[in-house]
């Protein structure tokens, strides 16, 4: 394997553990904020981004500032709108609109503040109305009448229990003839048998409102994935894995002397050397930690599937306790050819020698092949992966390793094979 990337960590001088530990799992994308104050309280330090500009900090706010106000000046109604939703939370969005008409009385408003309690952030209620009763030393019916008035909140849908009610709260924002309303309502309460409804006359002006409603009802709302920046790029060339460290991310470091010779200009002198050469070791754990990885998990990186890997077994390989470890893979990701991943993926339990992630594989190669008119249900894919791996499995562990994969339910994916071809 080609190393273009060494350090001896015999070289270091003994180490403040309580610099060298939040350095150490500190994320990339955070890495030269949490350096920054550090620096602030080290006049001997000063920071230079690994970002290749040619501006100072000042001018790119400046400039920043600038696009911005400009952006706002030729944005239009539409936008400006969209831009201030954005900078509004679910929540905050909620809470503005409890008060009269739909919640008229301080005890509405109560109920209805407690509900939201209970909404989680893709907008639907995850809440127990008995529960909410009696913290509200009310009734049941009071509670869901109050939550059945979430049907008039923006965003629209929010506040249903689940996809077919929120499209039923959805329709309150469509003017509907008595037929159309009829068979909207019907639709959406009898998806699971939408093939009765193939030859309505309507059929075709349910289908333009379907492909209107949302789903998950505030998705507006929900927080955009952040871009992922890997911390080492793993190669394969001329039959060999190359190692590169993310060096662009990491800010460079200049320590200066201070034209004092006291005891604190001595130890902040040290303490800035000492910096540099933790944010190197930083480098090379990361780089040791891929060296473990490609050995270990030599068969994923060749296009296979992961094994079973433990945090002490790289521990034990690196000589470093596994709370060590554990913070180095804390928030990183390296890219290879066969995507980007967290360090966290590599490390997985076993069951009788195969790992969780063999088995989210098979699961979603099931799913990617399923009949779309028949659905695999969980009982299904947990007859399949026992059958196949010669494990015994409990049900809900299939159920918890699909909702990781992020497949919806076989009725969620029913409906939404069935709507994709109306």
């Amino acid at each position: 394997m080609k190393q273009n990337y060494s350090f001896k960590q015999k070289q270091l001088p003994r180490l403040s553990m309580q610099t060298w530990l939040p350095l150490l799992q500190c994320s990339l994308s955070d890495l030269e904020k949490h350096i920054q104050v550090i620096t602030n309280e080290n006049p001997c330090l000063e920071v230079q981004s690994g970002f290749e500009v040619s501006e100072s900090s000042s001018q790119r706010s400046h400039f920043a500032y600038l696009e911005s106000q400009n952006r706002v000046s030729n944005a239009s109604s539409d936008e400006i709108e969209w831009m201030s939703v954005s900078n509004e939370s679910l929540y905050e969005k909620l809470d503005f609109q409890i008060s009269a008409p739909l919640f008229p009385t301080p005890i509405s408003q109560k109920i209805a503040r407690q509900i939201i309690l209970y909404i989680n952030d893709e907008g639907y209620f995850e809440g127990d109305v008995a529960e909410i009763a009696k913290q509200m030393d009310t009734d049941i019916y009071k509670v869901e009448q109050i939550r059945q008035r979430f049907a008039y909140l923006e965003p629209s849908g929010v506040g249903a229990v689940d996809y077919k009610e929120s499209f039923l709260f959805q329709l309150n924002d469509y003017t509907l003839d008595d037929e159309l309303s009829i068979l909207m309502s019907t639709l959406i309460l009898n998806f699971e048998k939408i093939e009765k409804f193939l030859n309505h006359p309507r059929l075709h002006d349910a289908k333009d409102i379907l492909k209107h409603l949302k789903n998950p009802p505030a998705l507006a709302y929900m927080e955009e994935e952040q871009h992922i920046l890997p911390d080492m790029f793993i190669e394969y060339k001329d039959n060999d894995f190359t190692i590169r460290i993310n060096h662009d991310f990491y800010p460079d470091l200049v320590v200066n002397q201070i034209d004092k010779y006291d005891n604190f200009a001595k130890q902040k002198f040290k303490e800035a050397r000492e910096l540099v050469k933790l944010l190197e070791l930083r480098k090379a754990t990361l780089y040791n930690v891929g060296l473990v990885l490609i050995e270990k998990q030599y068969t994923f990186f060749m296009g296979g599937e992961l094994k079973p890997l433990r945090l002490q077994d790289v521990a034990d390989e690196l000589g470093f306790n596994e709370s060590t470890i554990s913070r180095a893979i804390s928030d990183k990701y390296l890219e290879c050819e066969h995507g980007v991943f967290a360090f966290k993926d590599f490390f997985s339990n076993a069951i009788n020698n195969v790992s969780t992630s063999e088995i989210k594989n098979f699961i979603q190669r099931l799913v990617n092949s399923e009949d779309k008119n028949n659905p695999f249900s969980d009982k299904y894919l947990h007859e399949k992966v026992e059958e196949r791996f010669g494990v015994k499995m409990v049900r809900r562990s299939i159920a918890k390793y699909r909702q990781e994969l992020d497949i919806p339910s076989f009725k969620e994916r029913e409906f939404l094979y069935k709507l994709s071809i109306v």
